[in-house]
């Protein structure tokens, strides 16, 4: 049923209990089911008799893909591979929950995960964009449907940049989301192929990627597929940090001090942490390092899994507020339009959160 490779994987992890402490969902929960430990442990139960049943297949959905555990193992394994394979077993036998199920269907149909339309203000400053240039800004669902200002910030800089840019009105799915919903089936594969086909139309010749979920895709897993190799593909952060390091971008100090939340597509995906890093010491951000923070960045929570079970975000955002209690902090920066939808849908009465592109763009 599932593959030599992750047979071989859960049948290691399932009698390890290392990455346990660093799971940010059994931890926000304090259930021991939802640990990559025990996902190994019902596949190799799989594999080995055991009925692939509803109730496992949610076990497997209680996960943010965050690869926490993968970059803590000592051992190399990566439990997020064989829980991509369990989710694409999940959808193909019709076993996975009706909430993701919701999710897959609304984005197949419509293009995201997100019932309703995009945000009208945003998609009017795209109509007024030019159709063609060499650099395209690729927004992104949660930016285009629920969490516009990200974006709005970000094309504020560009043009005060003086950077000619086009981003796309009918912007397709890059099959990121839909990879953390089914694993790589040939459903992800066919959205990224069309991605990359309206990407490449308007002939730009540098694609700048505003969700780092996306960024990541687009990165890394589009090279394996060969889409996309003709262009320069960077993060927001990276592109923003270019600007403001050539002087192409100046600002004027603030005086604010605070915790960063980094993202971990970008951290642990992408091995990229210095670029916000630098964008927060030109504004003059003092940052108070987090508890885990960098390559251990801990998760708050997705799209993908608020949707299917938002009790589980809302206690991952707890933790988060937690660590920001033990430091002192009160003021959260955000550096992803996903990140920050989190933050303002589960609020802290004693935490301010900040959109640091909104920031930038405010002392620009």
């Amino acid at each position: 049923m599932f593959s030599n490779e992750s047979r071989r994987q859960a049948d290691s992890c399932r009698f390890c209990w290392m990455c346990r402490h660093i799971c940010p969902v059994a931890g926000g929960s304090g259930n021991e089911g939802w640990t990559p430990r025990a996902k190994a442990l019902m596949i190799s139960m799989i594999e080995r008799g055991q009925p692939f049943t509803p109730s496992i297949a949610e076990l497997m959905y209680h996960c943010s893909m965050c690869e926490a555990c993968s970059n803590d193992c000592a051992t190399g394994f990566r439990p997020t591979d064989f829980i991509r394979e369990a989710r694409t077993l999940a959808v193909a036998e019709d076993i996975a929950p009706r909430a993701i199920m919701k999710e897959i269907d609304c984005l197949l149909q419509n293009g995201s995960i997100y019932e309703g339309d995009a945000d009208t203000a945003l998609m009017r400053r795209i109509r007024s964009l030019p159709v063609r240039a060499d650099t395209l800004l690729y927004i992104g669902q949660t930016a285009r449907m629920r969490n516009p200002a990200t974006a709005v910030a970000v094309m504020d800089l560009l043009e005060k940049a003086g950077i000619s840019y086009c981003a796309l009105e009918k912007e397709p799915p890059s099959g990121a989301m839909l990879a953390e919903l089914m694993g790589y089936a040939g459903d992800v594969q066919q959205l990224a192929k069309e991605a990359a086909e309206a990407i490449r139309n308007t002939g730009a010749k540098e694609l700048v990627v505003l969700s780092p979920l996306d960024a990541e895709m687009m990165i890394n897993t589009y090279a394996k597929w060969n889409l996309l190799t003709e262009l320069r593909i960077t993060t927001v952060s990276s592109y923003l940090a270019s600007l403001l390091e050539r002087g192409v971008l100046t600002c004027q100090k603030t005086s604010l001090r605070g915790c960063l939340q980094e993202p971990v597509k970008l951290t642990r995906g992408l091995d990229e942490i210095q670029p916000l890093l630098h964008i927060a010491d030109h504004i003059g951000i003092e940052l108070i390092p987090l508890f885990l923070n960098g390559k251990m960045s801990r998760c708050i929570g997705t799209p993908v899994l608020d949707g299917f079970d938002p009790d589980a975000v809302d206690k991952m955002l707890e933790v988060r507020y937690s660590d920001l209690r033990r430091l002192g902090g009160h003021l959260v920066f955000s550096a992803s339009p996903d990140d920050a939808y989190l933050f303002k849908k589960y609020p802290a009465d004693d935490i301010r959160h900040v959109e640091l592109y909104a920031l930038l763009n405010e002392r620009c």
